[in-house]
């Protein structure tokens, strides 16, 4: 990988920025870009293996990938141009596009259509029941955790304050609350809670039976009106990296050793086992599902329901791929 580094976004100053009109420059090179990704954990598998596989660089694109610390900072990213295309909670993506005005967004992938989280918790929690009244460790407000645990409160018929979230600025952060009993639980994707199973922490549930465009990557229009061959060539390296995760598990493990911050190989195959099943083969992104992260903010009061979220979802590239036969032939 060639950059993987924090990039902590004062959000009010890039909104600021943005409606000012002095947001940053784009790239002098259509296919230079910058991706970013919002967490550590295997859920980012495509893009590790792009990188070490050279797909970015055989599709003609020199990709450098960023962490940014959760999803919440996807939109002021992408706005202020430190991101080009952006990976993350699309409940976080949809806030941005219903409250910035000088902003449309596109979703142009969607490699995984379920919270593709766990909860893993102290030993007495003995069942995701028994998680009602105790404190929940997560990243920050408008996280994928935090979407899927309201997700799983909604699907109980729990009030919203029958489980304490508590906010901890990153995923280490949680793992580190859990082992010296700040927080009960914590929300993270593998293998970021599963490591805390050696200390004799246990899993409580997974989130992967709540659909939602968990991690749609997204990108500004104008960005894509004025460098639609580096778009079109990030697509097709997703979904060849999405071929190489379900037909190279060699590979995928190995890339998952090198970038999903834990590189223990038990817990790399672990990873992959769980996400095997998660990862699609044809990315398209599910309208009905854009719809339902919009309505769900729209619902927390913070931005207004459009009356048409299709006009946010771009599957043109990945149509492209299917209808021609690319996808179907990297599975024969």
């Amino acid at each position: 990988m060639r950059t993987a580094k924090l990039l902590p976004l004062p959000l009010g100053l890039v909104l600021a920025a943005a409606v000012s009109g002095c947001a940053g420059q784009l790239p002098t090179s259509s296919m230079k870009m910058t991706v970013g990704y919002t967490a550590i954990g295997a859920a980012y598998s495509d893009l590790y293996v792009c990188e070490d596989q050279g797909v970015f660089k055989k599709n003609g694109l020199d990709v450098k990938l960023t962490l940014l610390n959760s999803s919440s900072q996807l939109v002021a990213a992408l706005v202020s141009n430190s991101v080009q295309i952006g990976v993350g909670a699309t409940t976080s993506t949809a806030a941005g596009a219903m409250n910035l005005k000088h902003v449309d967004l596109r979703y142009i992938a969607l490699p995984i259509s379920s919270y593709y989280l766990e909860m893993w918790g102290k030993p007495s929690i003995g069942s995701p029941d028994a998680v009602k009244g105790r404190k929940i460790g997560l990243s920050s407000p408008g996280s994928l955790g935090d979407a899927a645990l309201d997700a799983m409160v909604k699907a109980k018929g729990w009030a919203p304050n029958d489980v304490h979230k508590v906010y901890l600025k990153s995923t280490p952060a949680e793992v580190s609350a859990l082992k010296n009993g700040a927080v009960d639980a914590i929300v993270t994707q593998p293998p970021t809670g599963t490591q805390t199973r050696s200390q004799g922490f246990k899993k409580v549930m997974d989130f992967t039976q709540y659909p939602t465009a968990a991690n749609a990557y997204t990108v500004k229009t104008d960005y894509v009106d004025k460098n639609e061959p580096a778009v079109r060539a990030f697509v097709k390296s997703e979904a060849e990296c999405l071929a190489i995760l379900h037909n190279d598990k060699s590979a995928a493990i190995a890339s998952i050793e090198k970038h999903s911050g834990n590189d223990n190989a038990s817990l790399a195959e672990y990873s992959y086992d769980f996400f095997d099943r998660l990862w699609a083969r044809t990315p398209t992104v599910s309208p009905a599902l854009v719809r339902q992260a919009f309505a769900v903010t729209a619902d927390k009061g913070i931005g207004k329901m459009p009356a048409n979220t299709s006009q946010y979802v771009d599957n043109s590239f990945v149509d492209q791929l299917r209808k021609s036969g690319y996808i179907a032939s990297l599975y024969k």
